[in-house]
């Protein structure tokens, strides 16, 4: 194959790169996830994958958003790669870790691996021998490359999975530049299937990632955003001292594991002092730890060995901890689409959780609040009705919030 030639496989006129359509698919499921059924959006969005058509997925935390492209990754035929786009350095190494541990030939690329080490896991991709390839979005330029130029079966990419897709949306612009560039990337690799998967976005954010990734005439995969086991409450606090105290209230009321979300990394180091000081067990998570400690603190965390984990807002994100029972923020996040993400890490096993912010008015002034975000703190009306408004969707009754008892 020449230079000038895309190494991605054009699958037009409904041609499909997988293999035993939604039969196969069910099988694998069981055979190597251990699952008995799909659930009903997962289907959804699977369907139109295995057909041939690219997605946009926009479903809550907890839908088992991963497995939307785990499964296709082993239906592709002929050793088709699926590369997934993952943001963070510990979620790559959790999926990886549990896909290994089921014997499935997954791999990733970040900075956590030296020249050498990176090098290896693309030889790997390019001799077929890894399925699934998790990439930060600024290795991708090198990995494209490496794949145009390679002969290999793994240069053929059936699959792309932007996974956290609202990221282009919220870190593309300054933050993560490179997320503005992946629909030149998409292009590059033969314009593959792609699937974009996230937890939240709103009418217009989800258009933006469409734009952004050049997918047409994708298929748009919506399920409800509404959780009738969370229930939202906001509290006003005179000072943070205040806020202290009520937040170790809260901690230690909490039945179960307790994510505590800081707007930076020195508010994230004094409240966990502040915590173990009170003789609550907790462990900081911020980008100014190294990753070995990240990685222990997130292994604690999934374990059960650590009940508490005070974090900015990269934590949680994609990892898969079912019993989280109170999700507190010390003061509001700067987008509603934010909170909503950080939020909806509790509960996910379906069993009742709380999610509570404790904020001082200073926080409105110094704190970078959005409008929506600050109307959500505000209200005197359903929280709930509120969040979900934000989302597009209406609620006929509130399932719990401090507005509605």
């Amino acid at each position: 194959m020449g230079s000038g030639e895309s190494a991605g496989a054009h699958f037009l006129g409904g041609m499909t790169p997988f293999v035993g359509g939604l039969a196969r698919a069910r099988l694998v499921l069981a055979e190597s996830f251990g699952h008995a059924a799909f659930r009903i959006p997962q289907l959804r969005v699977i369907g139109p994958l295995l057909a041939g058509r690219s997605v946009l997925a926009v479903l809550p935390t907890g839908a088992g958003k991963s497995l939307c492209y785990q499964v296709p990754a082993l239906l592709a035929g002929g050793g088709g790669l699926t590369l997934v786009i993952s943001p963070l350095i510990s979620l790559m190494q959790d999926q990886v870790g549990t896909l290994r541990h089921r014997g499935l030939p997954a791999a990733y690329l970040n900075s956590a691996l030296d020249a050498v080490q990176q090098q290896g896991v693309v030889q790997a991709a390019l001799g077929g021998q890894v399925r699934l390839l998790y990439c930060a979005p600024e290795r991708l330029g090198t990995l494209v490359r490496s794949l145009r130029r390679g002969g290999g079966e793994g240069t053929r990419v059936a699959l792309l999975a932007v996974d956290e897709a609202h990221c282009i949306v919220e870190w593309g612009s300054a933050f993560r530049p490179v997320y503005r560039a992946l629909g030149r990337f998409r292009y590059l690799l033969g314009d593959p299937i792609t699937l974009a998967l996230t937890g939240s976005a709103t009418p217009a954010a989800r258009a933006d990632i469409l734009r952004v990734l050049r997918m047409r005439d994708a298929e748009i995969v919506t399920a409800s955003f509404d959780r009738p086991n969370l229930r939202f409450a906001v509290e006003r606090v005179a000072s943070d001292r205040a806020r202290f105290a009520r937040l170790r209230a809260l901690v230690r009321e909490a039945t179960g594991p307790v994510l505590i979300y800081t707007s930076t990394r020195r508010i994230t180091e004094l409240v966990t002092r502040a915590l173990l000081r009170v003789s609550v067990r907790a462990a900081p998570y911020h980008a100014g730890l190294t990753n070995g400690v990240r990685r222990g603190v997130l292994q604690s965390f999934l374990a059960g060995r650590m009940p508490v984990v005070v974090a900015t807002s990269a934590f949680g994100m994609g990892i898969d901890k079912p019993d989280v029972r109170r999700v507190i923020h010390w003061g509001p996040p700067r987008t509603l689409e934010s909170y909503y993400q950080e939020a909806g890490r509790a509960g996910r096993d379906g069993l009742p959780a709380e999610c509570t912010v404790l904020w001082q008015p200073l926080d409105l002034v110094l704190g970078h609040v959005g409008p929506e975000m600050r109307r959500y703190t505000l209200t005197r009306r359903c929280r709930r009705r509120l969040l979900l408004a934000y989302f597009g969707e209406t609620v006929s009754a509130c399932h719990g919030c401090d507005r509605c008892g």
